[in-house]
């Protein structure tokens, strides 16, 4: 059972903690601590969607949120891909990519990157997406979880789509720089 949590926005303008929140969980991660200022700039012009993810504290009569834990991982919904359109080009398709999957190594295994996509397929639903899409290492083990768990299934060749120095340096092994593309319709 995952435990209750919330989705704090990004801010616009981010705050400084909110930036080092950020830098932190990339380089925890080892992927992609170069694209932050791209990403803040995409949430700025509407085109990321992106939330720190925090276990939250209910208020057991009201159902109100009253607290919140430090952030324990972040996830986005990327409107508009210009690399790979067909992975999220929302105002030509309605199709959105969930993106920059993150939880910290403590906290996995709870179940909340799964609840994270499943709240990310409810919110894209919201705004009147289709589908949701994502691109992940194509190892087995993972995409089972994908597949047979949340209902995506893939919808094209895959593709050497991860720098091989990038995966080393996140402490994959190289072959997993190969990537899956994943669907689901909404």
């Amino acid at each position: 059972m995952c435990p209750t949590l919330y989705y704090r926005p990004l801010s616009v303008p981010p705050t400084a903690a909110d930036i080092r929140t950020l830098q932190d969980m990339r380089v925890a991660c080892g992927w992609y601590l170069d694209r932050v200022p791209r990403w803040i700039d995409e949430v700025a012009t509407n085109k990321r969607f992106l939330w720190f993810i925090h276990f939250g504290v209910i208020h057991p009569t009201t159902g109100n949120l009253v607290g919140q834990s430090p952030a324990i991982g972040m996830i986005s919904l990327y409107l508009d891909n210009p690399e790979d359109p067909s992975l999220a080009s929302y105002s030509l398709t309605s199709r959105v990519e969930i993106t920059s999957l993150f939880v910290y190594a403590s906290y996995r295994h709870l179940g909340i990157g799964m609840a994270a996509i499943k709240e990310m397929e409810r919110r894209a639903q919201t705004f009147g997406a289709s589908h949701t899409t994502f691109n992940t290492m194509a190892v087995e083990r993972h995409l089972r979880v994908f597949k047979e768990e949340l209902g995506y299934r893939e919808y094209k060749a895959r593709t050497a789509t991860y720098s091989v120095s990038d995966v080393i340096g996140a402490g994959f092994p190289p072959n997993y720089h190969i990537a899956a593309f994943l669907e689901k319709a909404l």
